[in-house]
């Protein structure tokens, strides 16, 4: 019952039965075509309670041939993969022999390599002979994972079972595991340090009034998005290692991005000369809560907290919010915007309610003003 789970669902609904876990009732349900053709996100799957037809966890895992692993995280930091480890032992209790473990959650260097140790310790099986282990690392950065093929531990020859992938339009590539986790992670680190050196020199051209041109449009949402995969990364390195400095760079730079938006906010007050009584500050980040990762909603989370230490009208909203809850007419309004989806949420709303007060805050690398 993850975003990504039911992405990877609603393309293969019409070639497999597929169901679907839910982690918090420990139950399964059946996923029908119409379903899917009728709820385009499980938020709306959930709103409409078609929770229908539930079974025993247990009974679908060991009756499955194709297991998807997309769980849903709740801890973050370290802990959030010590959660995934624990969840993937879950499901090993269960898949019977010929069955095929697909791991969707991106992991570190040697990451699948340690997870096919735990499920032949797990089951007694072996990878590769009763047992079969495939990885499709999904997130944010390929799309929903469109343009990544499915990389599977074994040879063509010596697994059968694996047309089974192919059938459901996978793409399989043979042998490639290790080659798709270093292709993910250049792919993680390329973009992550990027955006660390990105907040960082602006933050310095701010301390020195300078201007920056061609300011890169790029939200804190997306740095956020990928924490877990960073963490995966450095839990994979020995210390020392530059590859373990470059993932840990990266997520020190999302801490330091929050004080920033928060020092922003305070000079915003002075600037404007608004008394922290007569102002209401709106964190606008349309996190969706049922991806894998706890990453964004956290991030969110924290930066409300430490904003409520200047000003105690703090709010964390979202698209779904109703407008009339969030704009008091009494009260100076600053919205900082987290998405660029947001950003054109909280432009109408600013159109709609002309006679408030309202000023938006675009929590780029840059955290411009519009």
């Amino acid at each position: 019952m993850t975003s990504e789970g039911y992405s990877v669902a609603a393309r293969i609904i019409e070639k497999a039965s597929v169901t679907l876990v839910d982690e918090t009732l420990q139950m399964a349900m059946d996923l029908e075509q119409g379903m899917v053709e009728g709820h385009k996100t499980v938020q709306e799957l959930v709103d409409d309670e078609m929770l229908m037809g539930l079974k025993p966890v247990s009974q679908v895992l060991s009756e499955a041939g194709v297991i998807l692993f997309t769980p849903k995280l709740r801890k973050v930091g370290d802990e959030s993969i010590i959660e995934a480890n624990a969840k993937l032992r879950d499901v090993a209790k269960y898949a019977s022999s010929g069955s095929t473990v697909v791991n969707l959650l991106p992991t570190g260097v040697g990451g699948n390599a340690d997870n096919v140790a735990m499920l032949e310790k797990q089951t007694g099986m072996k990878v590769g002979e009763r047992l079969n282990y495939a990885y499709f690392p999904m997130g944010p950065l390929q799309g929903q994972g469109a343009d990544l093929a499915v990389a599977v531990l074994t040879s063509k020859a010596a697994s059968k079972e694996f047309a089974s992938l192919e059938d459901l339009g996978l793409r399989p590539v043979y042998g490639g595991v290790a080659g798709l986790e270093l292709e993910y992670i250049s792919r993680v680190l390329a973009l992550c340090t990027s955006m660390a050196a990105e907040v960082e020199l602006m933050r310095k051209a701010r301390e020195l009034k300078l201007a920056r041109s061609a300011e890169p449009e790029r939200y804190v949402d997306q740095l956020a998005s990928l924490i877990y995969d960073l963490t995966a990364i450095q839990s994979s390195e020995d210390v020392g290692e530059p590859i373990m400095y470059l993932a840990g760079a990266a997520v020190k730079s999302i801490e330091n991005y929050e004080r920033y938006v928060v020092e922003e906010t305070r000079d915003l007050l002075r600037e404007l000369q608004l008394k922290a009584s007569r102002t209401r500050v709106l964190v606008a980040w349309s996190a969706d809560k049922y991806e894998m990762r706890a990453d964004r909603l956290s991030t969110a989370q924290s930066l409300t907290e430490k904003l409520r230490d200047y000003v105690t009208d703090v709010r964390l909203v979202d698209s779904r919010s109703r407008p009339d809850d969030l704009i008091d007419g009494y009260k100076h309004s600053v919205a900082i915007v987290c998405t660029q989806a947001d950003f054109e949420w909280f432009k109408g709303l600013k159109k709609s309610f002309r006679s408030s007060e309202i000023t938006i805050v675009r929590a780029t690398s840059g955290i411009s003003r519009a």
